[in-house]
C-alpha cells in the first residue's frame, strides 16, 4: 500500500495499523490545545527511520502525511516508491508536468519566494512539493479541506 492511499483512513483502521507496525512508528502523540487558543486537537505518528510522519485530525482521521525526500529534523529520506505520487526533483519539472497534464496548481508568491513550493490541488488529495536550494526536500500529502 502507498502512503497516498491512507489519506482519510482512521488511526485504528487495519491499513494504518499495518503501516505503523511495518515501519516502526515509535509512538502516536496526542497534541491538544493546552493554551486554550481554540486549536483543534491532533495526533502525530512519526516514522523517523522510514522518512515520513502521519498527522491525524481531532477525530483520528489521517489528513496529512509528510514525506521527507531529504534527511531533515531527524527523519531519514523516504523510499520514493512508498509515497504513491510522482516525484518531481525540481520546481520546473513539477510545473511542466502540471501544465502538460492540465492539473490545477498553485505556487508561492514569486515576488517573495522564487520556486519555493508548488501544490497540486485534486478532488481526492492535494500534493505539496517543497524545494530547498532548487532541490525537492519534502512532499506533503493532504486531504482537501
Amino acid at each position: 500500500m502507498k502512503l497516498i492511499d491512507l489519506l482519510g483512513l482512521s488511526l485504528k483502521s487495519d491499513a494504518v495499523i499495518d503501516i505503523i507496525n511495518d515501519y516502526d512508528v515509535e509512538n502516536v502523540v496526542y497534541d491538544f490545545d493546552r493554551s486554550h487558543e481554540n486549536m483543534p486537537d491532533a495526533y502525530w505518528a512519526p516514522a523517523h527511520a522510514a522518512g515520513f510522519q502521519l498527522r491525524f485530525d481531532e477525530t483520528q482521521i489521517l489528513d496529512t502525511i509528510f514525506c521527507y525526500i531529504a534527511a531533515k529534523e531527524g527523519f531519514s529520506p523516504v523510499a520514493p516508491d512508498l509515497i504513491g505520487v510522482p516525484i518531481h526533483r525540481s520546481f520546473d519539472a513539477a510545473e511542466a508536468a502540471c501544465k502538460a497534464s492540465g492539473q490545477a496548481y498553485s505556487v508561492a508568491d514569486p515576488a517573495k519566494y522564487s520556486k519555493w513550493w508548488l501544490r497540486i490541488d485534486g478532488a481526492e488529495h492535494n500534493v505539496h512539493y517543497q524545494f530547498d536550494d532548487g532541490r525537492l526536500a519534502l512532499i506533503t500529502l493532504m486531504k482537501p479541506r
